[in-house]
């Protein structure tokens, strides 16, 4: 019987492949396919195979899913593709600087790889396919959709938008030897009559800041190399000791949590010490500074004194004046420390939100998590209430924190919504028109993903799918105790047609990956769980003890149980 499902699951995946169209409708001779797929393979055929409607909406779900999935893949790659277009006008602009030096030909072809480069992260920030904009409710098309300004990036492009706002920083501070402010011209675009940041604070920080610091902490190495012919070298490399200093002082007051900007703050340290190094070893070569650079050396004296000095260079105006850092000098002119003070407060509001959303999504949590408990005891009328508890604390406190900051989707609010799916579907599979009776019969329908009130993502539904063949593995041990084996039976065909939902979809998202384990542990204890029904209905014992459910793994919160089944 094993080998025969194995044979027709291989012919069944492949025909309904072909028929996943949303306009085309399944067979139903795929529905006979699917029947026999999702029947035990432990006991024979019984009533509660799957339906022609059961099957037609298992069918429905891989075909909803499997074209939402698709789509996401789809946006993903043109997000990858878009970061590697970035990354390579960033190549092509350090190129550009370093082949043509500062004839007039070579600024022409740095303007205009320059030009390119805005133009293309200009169309990157305008268009809607490379956020992950879970605000809007998907009505309009995506070329209509208005971009959330923190609506998070797709794949590396913000890792791209750091590496860009690091690029335009750098050459700045060479060029005028001040920190590019977070409200340069460069770093805006307008959209509709609108002015749009280009960067995020975090991208600021990140790259125009801290990315910053580390060019600057290679840079000097380099200037620190000629200083015997560049009288601008050792003036440069103070200021930009200055300007890490400051940057340093000014990165101290934020409270940065733990996570990659924290780590990133920590390793700035280690550029300001190179800094500091090199002007300590050009200090005991006998490099000044100032406004003359003398190298003192008894080959020089014997040659007729100090080297000639050279022209300063280009990108360093004024570079020959050192930076006082003393009280009313103009060393705080480096940096802008107001429009850094601001980013902040932003920062601070931000971390205080994050907060308010972790606590509430906890007390939401724990409704979903109760009202599953409350089904298992037959409570439905307490469950239905706590579900709605639930839907009203996403509704009304968390949906607009995250409508003011859309990147704490992730994490304990999408722990919420995957906890909020399993009980709904759950719900919805026992609700029968005897649930309130003695045999509480099961009805064994899933909810499609179109059809959960809230908003969810394809990646949340998926896991509350994954996390409800747990539930209904304890529901089969509990119908196990009074012998309905009828239950039993359901129980298996629904789990086996999750599990087989998800192996059609091909490619899952790396969380759900790591459930279907639990989906096919799962499968198979409700597979020895029908047989020792079956079992003991054949010898006609009146006691019989199993031990599937020890250790059995069940679902996410396993339980060790350990039950007996009496007649």
């Amino acid at each position: 019987m094993r080998r025969c499902a194995v044979g027709l699951c291989s012919s069944f995946i492949s025909a309904t492949r072909v028929s996943f169209a949303p306009v085309a409708k399944p067979s139903l001779s795929t529905f006979s396919a699917f029947n026999n797929l999702c029947g035990s393979s432990s006991a024979p055929q019984s009533s509660t195979s799957l339906p022609p409607s059961m099957a037609q909406l298992w069918l429905q779900l891989t075909a909803q899913l499997e074209e939402k999935i698709k789509l996401e893949d789809e946006r993903y790659r043109k997000a990858s593709e878009r970061s590697w277009e970035i990354n390579a006008a960033l190549v092509r602009c350090d190129m550009a600087r370093d082949a043509s030096g500062f004839t007039s030909n070579g600024a022409n072809t740095r303007s205009k790889e320059d030009d390119d480069l805005d133009k293309l992260v200009r169309d990157t920030v305008l268009c809607p396919e490379m956020y992950n904009n879970i605000v809007h409710d998907g009505s309009a098309s995506p070329g209509k959709i208005k971009v959330h300004p923190r609506a998070p990036r797709l794949g590396s492009i913000g890792h791209k938008m750091e590496d860009y706002a690091r690029y335009k920083a750098f050459r700045h501070f060479l060029s005028d030897g001040k920190l590019l402010s977070p409200n340069a011209s460069c770093f805006f675009i307008e959209e509709n009559g609108i002015q749009r940041n280009v960067l995020t604070d975090e991208e600021y920080l990140g790259g125009a800041c801290i990315g910053l610091c580390h060019d600057l902490a290679k840079y000097v190495v380099t200037r620190a190399s000629i200083a015997v012919e560049d009288v601008s070298a050792v003036p440069f490399i103070k200021r930009s000791r200055d300007a890490v200093l400051l940057i340093l002082e000014e990165l101290l007051q934020y409270d940065f949590r733990n996570g990659p900007m924290r780590r990133r703050y920590d390793s700035t340290k280690y550029a300001l010490k190179t800094i500091e190094t090199v002007l300590y070893e050009l200090s005991v070569a006998g490099a000044v500074g100032g406004h003359k650079s003398l190298i003192c050396s008894e080959n020089n004296l014997h040659n007729g004194g100090p080297p000639k000095k050279t022209k300063v260079d280009e990108e360093y105006k004024g570079g020959t004046e050192d930076v006082t850092m003393q009280e009313g000098g103009d060393g705080s002119s480096i940096i802008p420390g107001k429009e850094i003070s601001e980013i902040r407060e932003r920062m601070d509001h931000r971390d205080q939100q994050r907060e308010i959303l972790i606590k509430t999504c906890r007390d939401g949590q724990k409704a979903a998590k109760q009202a599953i408990f409350a089904m298992h005891r037959g409570d439905v009328k307490s469950a239905s209430k706590l579900l709605n508890e639930c839907e009203n604390c996403v509704n009304n406190q968390l949906l607009p924190i995250l409508d003011e900051e859309p990147s704490l989707r992730y994490g304990s609010f999408s722990g919420l919504l995957e906890e909020y799916v399993e009980g709904l579907l759950f719900y919805t599979w026992l609700q029968s028109d005897d649930i309130s009776g003695e045999k509480r019969s099961a009805s064994g329908r899933i909810l499609l993903p179109d059809e959960i009130p809230l908003k969810i993502s394809t990646e949340d539904y998926l896991g509350g799918l994954c996390d409800l063949t747990g539930e209904i593995g304890r529901y089969a041990v509990a119908r196990g105790t009074v012998r309905d084996k009828e239950s039993v039976k359901l129980c298996l065909d629904s789990n086996k047609s999750i599990y087989m939902t998800l192996k059609m979809l091909g490619k899952l998202p790396p969380n759900i990956n790591k459930k279907l384990g639990m989906v096919t542990n799962s499968m198979e204890k409700l597979e020895r769980l029908l047989y020792e029904q079956s079992l003991m209905i054949m010898t006609g014992r009146k006691e019989f003890t199993t031990g599937v459910e020890e250790n059995s793994g069940i679902g996410d919160e396993t339980e060790d149980l350990y039950c007996t089944f009496l007649s």
